[in-house]
């Protein structure tokens, strides 16, 4: 009996279990009435989803710098995204954007930064600025330093223009200084005849005073007699600059006149001669002219030439001329 009773009672308990385990749920928010389907059980959550991390990659070389735009010397040399751009520095040409500038003229691709020039004319023995008080002056045309075949002259082809005139008349020796922008050629002094045409052989570089021959000129002659002999000096000096300038109020002495020849440079530095002389620039004659007595020397201001013609009269003039122009 009591084995029978306990089988029922476990029999009863397994029913109560089975009927518990098929009892509707009821939703907790809907009250909607849910029944799950024996057998299926809850799909697990998917994994997250992570994304690769791309590999870096190494950025491209930059294009090569297009070169920008100059009028000359302080320009730039730039490159930006596609080739094209301007920067800060020196460059002829203009750039594009395949990163390559036009083929600069062949006389400007040496030119130098300014910076590198200012440092250069620093070390330069300075003329003294502005000019002293000249006898006569002349603008040289710019035509005559200007030759065809080269876009833009450089400062040595300038110098190279001048030197050639000077030495084909005579001006074997001259010396150079730095001016605001640019630099400055002076001559030795020489000693000339009142007309601007300078004395023969030796007596042109002497600092004495020729003797006057009765012959050559007899009416010089007496009056040198009674008077005295007076000489004529004359020194030619050469500014190039892009700057207007005015004289300064006071004029120069003989013996400071007479150290401009020992007191410059011999030749014209590389650096210097390697600037672009572009068309600001002009090149500017100023002749210092005096009168020698026994009893004294002071310059003649005004003078009683003008600068043209003490150029004419020298030769330099038609030396500087174009063939063309003779």
């Amino acid at each position: 009996m009591n084995r029978f009773f306990s089988l029922y009672v476990l029999l009863s308990l397994l029913c109560f279990a089975g009927c518990a385990s098929v009892a509707p749920t009821h939703h907790l928010e809907t009250g909607t009435v849910l029944s799950p389907k024996p057998g299926l059980q809850p799909a697990p959550a998917p994994a997250p989803v992570v994304a690769p991390i791309p590999a870096p990659v190494a950025a491209p070389p930059p294009p090569p710098p297009s070169v920008g735009t100059s009028d000359g010397f302080g320009e730039s040399i730039g490159s930006g995204g596609g080739g094209m751009g301007h920067g800060s520095g020196l460059g002829y040409g203009s750039g594009s954007g395949n990163g390559k500038g036009s083929v600069p003229p062949k006389s400007a691709t040496a030119s130098v930064p300014a910076t590198d020039l200012d440092e250069t004319l620093n070390n330069m023995p300075n003329f003294k600025w502005p000019p002293p008080k000249a006898s006569a002056r002349e603008v040289i045309p710019d035509a005559f330093l200007r030759r065809s075949g080269i876009d833009i002259p450089l400062f040595r082809d300038v110098d190279d223009i001048l030197r050639s005139a000077l030495d084909n008349c005579g001006y074997s020796e001259s010396s150079y200084y730095a001016v605001p922008g640019g630099f400055a050629i002076t001559t030795r002094i020489e000693q000339i005849n009142k007309n601007g045409i300078p004395k023969p052989g030796e007596s042109r570089w002497s600092l004495k005073t020729s003797p006057i021959n009765p012959f050559s000129d007899f009416s010089a002659y007496m009056s040198a007699l009674f008077k005295g002999n007076p000489g004529y000096y004359r020194v030619i000096v050469f500014i190039i600059t892009p700057n207007g300038f005015s004289q300064g109020a006071t004029e120069p002495g003989k013996a400071e006149v007479e150290g401009w020849f020992s007191g410059g440079f011999n030749i014209l530095p590389a650096d210097v001669g390697r600037r672009a002389y572009t068309d600001d620039y002009r090149c500017t004659a100023l002749i210092y002219e005096f009168k020698k007595t026994p009893q004294l020397s002071k310059p003649v201001i005004p003078g009683s030439l003008t600068g043209r013609t003490h150029l004419v009269r020298s030769g330099i003039w038609s030396n500087l001329q174009p063939k063309t122009d003779r």
